[in-house]
């Protein structure tokens, strides 16, 4: 069978075997008690001795070593009452199992194995093992699940922790002594915290003669530590000896989708990772190949790989040639299996889609037709019988670089279905994908009303079409593809045979098609859920049937049974929405906001993926670090705050310096706003600023009336008028009337200097008329000028001007 998920699990193994004889109840797990008992009584003194010294720090192992031997010092006669231990309501967990098969055979002899699990912090001591099974025939979903609720059923998750499951509202925590008839008891040894044991039992096939007609045979088991019920358990398996039938068909749907993540594309190293030989999308894709399931696929996991080109891992292309050759039915998720439920309880304008790749697409890696990673129509065909309404791929042009169509492109058998989380879809949600054109929706049973048992899944309601995933057969598929030992999932085969068996002898109607669904988690288990589609493929009493048929088959009317996300979820959610659309409108401040505005739209879908809904706390912590992020891209362009501007002049530039610190350039339009009339703004500035880098512009204002303070409020918006970061406060001191005066006083100065240059040029030219003009004074001092001085004038003289007068003088 399967090979163990989880080797590093402790585990021990032993055969015992029984003669097959009917047993009083708890018989011989008492005499094993008392053997071990009269062994080990020193060392009940010695615990008795401890318990009474620290009466506040009993284990559960000196209560056992203690209820030992006083069971080993009474009378053999005494019948002490059963008790109920506190590990129980901790974690031990029991299976039991057909050895090699999830299919008893009432006419051979029946060997068991029974797994005892310690999920606990403490140890178990040993104790005993009571196998029974049940005292009468189960033909009917009524008794099989009265026999089921007797213990609950333990079904780990996806993370392998192990959790208590009630069977129905009736079922309580602690274990309960199980009614049957008694078919084997063997002795059980200590257990340490996590371990577990595996105990193998064969008992002849009379022990089970008498149930030889029924479809389905119950078998359960209890773990007793003395007078202590630890745990108990119990589990169903179908009869070989029931008849076939053909009255039931079962549709299955499994996803095929990576762990949770804020990545909106997948990195080169994850896609080489998971499509390596055991890598998680190759181990999905080699459980579900060729079998009878629909396979919805997240569109991440396809545009992940085409954006890469020829950079793409090789086996990440070869795994994508195998998709395309899958022959099962196909159909897409949301992209990263967004959250569809919770968009539709926000009332958005409709679903979230991505917006573009051309960021992540290298243009050396689209050179050639080699490395484009894409499909043909031809070669990615399939076996589906319905056309699909989607484009499909072609071939891009050497040295074009792929659009958003063509990278998420796929020939799907349909496109028309939506798979939200279990249980998330409130009234109205159902006539908002259906506007999304998602016209059928796979619901949870635990979101319709439940009617008549063993429906077909296709539903009417609310005036939209669904199909309901059957519970009874849900559950245990899912605990089956989540097992982590084999035992656990031969058990929980097992139930799901018994299940199918009771469906088909109940139903002697028309023929009914079921739908069960696989976990969003079951990628980690592939193996098992291998496993068990080769056991549903072999089952008697089912036939598989693809989920068109599911769909197309009449419909059931239902009522929906509304379950709308919590608060908190949808609150988060919102953030998520509203900061994907403040960065898109930021984003308009690059020359192609696709750049900026795309990975973000698809980090955002990542964020609302529903596997998140598994770890909400992570969940938590991822969507706190991603609007962080968010916030500094939106303060990444700001005004640089400046210090108080004197302003003396009627008509200046009010300096600005802008920082851009994305690795993008950015252009925005400066704009400043006064407090008061005292400046006039005349203009905006545009400026582009270099990535990671700063830009200084000068914003034209003019004084008005007045001088004093001025409070500028300066703004950037985008070349489309988004606001771009937080305004910043300038204070200005505006004494613009001191450029009048400097003027006046520059002019008075000027007046000044040249009147004085003029005065002191008239006073120069007076005295020297001056003193050419002096009279002379004596006749004796007269001398008769020489004819040269007569006929030379000295220069000076030559150069004056004629006075008045002097005409006359010569006459």
């Amino acid at each position: 069978m399967v090979p163990e998920s989880n080797p590093a699990r402790r585990r021990c193994s032993r055969v015992e075997s029984t003669d097959g004889a009917q047993r009083s109840p708890r018989g011989s797990v008492r005499a094993i008690a008392r053997r071990r008992a009269i062994a080990g009584f020193s060392a009940a003194v010695a615990a008795i001795a401890a318990l009474t010294a620290v009466p506040l720090a009993v284990s559960a192992s000196a209560i056992a070593v203690a209820d030992a031997a006083a069971n080993a010092v009474s009378s053999e006669h005494a019948a002490p009452s059963v008790r109920t231990s506190a590990l129980s309501t901790s974690g031990v967990h029991l299976r039991v199992a057909p050895t090699v098969s999830t299919t008893i055979d009432p006419a051979a002899p029946l060997t068991l194995e029974v797994e005892v699990e310690n999920a606990t912090a403490e140890s178990i001591s040993a104790g005993g093992l009571r196998v029974v099974r049940s005292a009468e025939t189960i033909d009917d979903a009524a008794e099989l699940d009265a026999w089921l609720a007797q213990a609950p059923r333990s079904t780990p998750d996806a993370n392998g922790t192990t959790e208590t499951t009630e069977t129905t509202e009736a079922t309580e925590a602690e274990p309960h002594e199980l009614e049957g008839i008694e078919v084997a008891a063997v002795a059980s040894d200590a257990l340490a915290p996590g371990a577990v044991d595996v105990v193998s039992i064969t008992v002849p096939a009379e022990t089970i003669a008498d149930l030889a007609g029924a479809p389905v045979l119950g078998l359960g088991v209890e773990l007793l530590v003395g007078d202590t019920l630890v745990a108990s358990a119990t589990d169903a398996y179908a009869s070989r000896a029931a008849p076939a039938t053909e009255s039931l068909s079962v549709a299955l749907t499994y996803p095929l989708t990576v762990p949770a993540s804020a990545a909106g594309l997948l990195t080169a190293e994850d896609l080489a990772t998971w499509t390596s030989p055991f890598g998680l999308l190759t181990r999905q894709l080699d459980a579900v190949a060729g079998r009878q399931v629909a396979v919805a696929v997240d569109p991440r996991i396809i545009a992940s790989i085409r954006v890469l080109g020829s950079a793409a891992p090789g086996t990440a292309v070869a795994w994508l040639g195998r998709l395309a050759d899958l022959p099962n039915e196909i159909f897409p998720l949301a992209y990263a299996d967004a959250d569809v439920a919770a968009q539709a309880q926000l009332g958005l304008a409709g679903l979230l889609t991505p917006t573009g790749f051309s960021d992540a697409l290298d243009p050396e890696n689209f050179t050639g037709a080699d490395g484009a990673a894409e499909v043909s129509p031809e070669d990615a065909g399939g076996a589906t019988s319905t056309p699909t309404p989607t484009p499909t791929p072609t071939a891009p042009v050497p040295g074009e670089l792929p659009t958003t169509d063509a990278l998420l492109s796929w020939p799907y058998t349909r496109s028309d279905i939506a798979w939200p989380a279990d249980d998330t879809i409130a009234a109205g949600n159902l006539g908002f994908l259906g506007a999304a054109g998602l016209t059928t929706a796979i619901l949870a049973p635990g979101n319709v009303a439940p009617v008549e048992q063993w429906s077909n899944a296709a539903s009417n309601i609310d005036g939209s079409t669904a199909v309901v995933a059957d519970s009874r057969i849900t559950a245990p598929l899912r605990e089956a593809s989540a097992a982590l030992t084999e035992t656990a999932w031969r058990a929980a085969a097992g139930l799901l045979g018994a299940e199918l068996a009771i469906g088909g002898a109940e139903n002697v109607g028309a023929p009914l098609t079921l739908l069960a669904t696989f976990d969003r988690g079951a990628g980690a288990q592939s193996s098992r859920v291998a496993a068990t589609l080769d056991e549903l493929a072999a089952s008697p009493w089912i036939e598989l049937a693809p989920l068109s048929d599911a769909i197309g088959a009449p419909p059931v009317e239902r009522a929906l049974i509304t379950e709308p996300e919590s608060d908190q979820r949808l609150a988060n959610i919102d953030r998520i929405i509203r900061a994907d659309a403040d960065v898109a409108a930021f984003s308009t401040v690059l020359d192609d906001p696709r750049v900026l505005a795309a990975p973000v739209r698809r980090e955002a879908l990542a964020m609302l993926d529903v596997a998140w809904l598994d770890d909400r706390e992570a969940w938590d912590t991822a969507v706190g670090e991603w609007l962080l992020r968010q916030r500094n891209t939106l303060g990444a362009v700001s005004v640089v705050p400046s210090s108080p501007i004197n302003v003396v002049s009627t008509e200046t530039g009010v300096p600005t310096t802008i920082l851009n610190g994305l690795p993008y350039p950015v252009t925005v339009v400066v704009d400043v706003d006064p407090s008061n009339g005292r400046l006039i703004v005349e203009d905006q500035a545009t400026v582009t600023v270099d990535p990671e880098s700063r830009s200084t512009v000068r914003v034209p204002v003019a004084a008005g009336i007045g001088n004093g303070e001025v409070t500028l409020t300066v703004t950037l918006t985008s070349l489309d008028g988004v606001p771009v970061g937080s305004p910043v406060m300038i204070p200005v001191n505006v004494q613009a009337d001191w450029e009048g005066f400097g003027a006046a006083i520059l002019g008075v100065v000027l007046v000044v200097f040249f009147g004085i240059g003029v005065w002191r040029n008239i006073r120069r030219l007076r005295r020297q008329r001056a003193a050419v003009d002096e009279p002379v004074t004596s006749d004796a001092e007269v001398t008769a000028p020489s004819d040269d001085q007569v006929a030379a004038p000295s220069e000076e003289q030559a150069e004056q001007p004629a006075e008045p007068g002097d005409e006359r003088r010569d006459g």
